[in-house]
């Protein structure tokens, strides 16, 4: 059973919910209402002729309207209780697997995990690099190697869309470090070097 989501490419929220139902390799339909203006009828929350995206239909025939990561797990898990089953399994909100999506809005990379934020870096964005002065994981979340789920969520991100990093945070500088395969991503080597001195 799919899932239908109602969006358009250029719409950052549409992009966060399609990492979302990605992530967790659940089958969804995606229609694109800039390639399919005609099916613009069929989404749901339309205000005053006006489409509100991301709309998400269930199987049920359920509907969100422009939901947040945690209404999705939300609904995604009162449909597991309810018998409903995704991509031939249910799935519950507890059982999610970690996942780590770009808040643009807010100008940073976020790690999600049972409804909630437990780790993010903030960043700047400059043509195609982005600048990461500051990772932090939540005092209670410390210690189950997060930060670095984090990082390397971060750095699947930025090589799919072809960007660049310069890491001003110690931490982001060490595991990039550390981890010679993403030495790639790094804007100039000399950024991971100096942070090496900084420490």
């Amino acid at each position: 059973m799919s899932i239908t989501m109602y969006g358009t490419d250029s719409c950052s929220d549409c992009m966060r919910a399609r990492a979302w139902f990605k992530e967790r390799g659940l089958d969804y339909h995606y229609v694109n209402l800039v390639d399919y203006p005609a099916e613009t009828e069929r989404v749901p929350g339309r205000d005053n002729g006006v489409e509100e995206i991301p709309a998400v239909v269930f199987p049920d025939g359920s509907q969100l309207v422009q939901p947040s990561n945690d209404e999705l797990s939300a609904h995604v898990a009162l449909l597991a209780d309810a018998g409903i089953h995704l991509n031939g399994a249910a799935v519950r909100a507890g059982a999610e697997r970690p996942v780590v999506v770009e808040n643009a809005d807010l100008g940073r990379f976020e790690l999600l995990h049972d409804g909630g934020v437990v780790s993010f870096a903030t960043y700047t964005s400059n043509d195609q690099s982005i600048t990461v002065p500051h990772v932090e994981t939540a005092p209670e979340h410390g210690g189950n190697g997060h930060a670095a789920q984090l990082m390397e969520g971060l750095l699947r991100i930025i090589r799919d869309d072809g960007r660049t990093i310069t890491p001003r945070c110690s931490f982001a500088a060490a595991h990039i470090r550390d981890n010679q395969q993403h030495h790639d991503l790094v804007t100039s080597e000399q950024a991971i070097e100096s942070e090496q001195a900084i420490e």
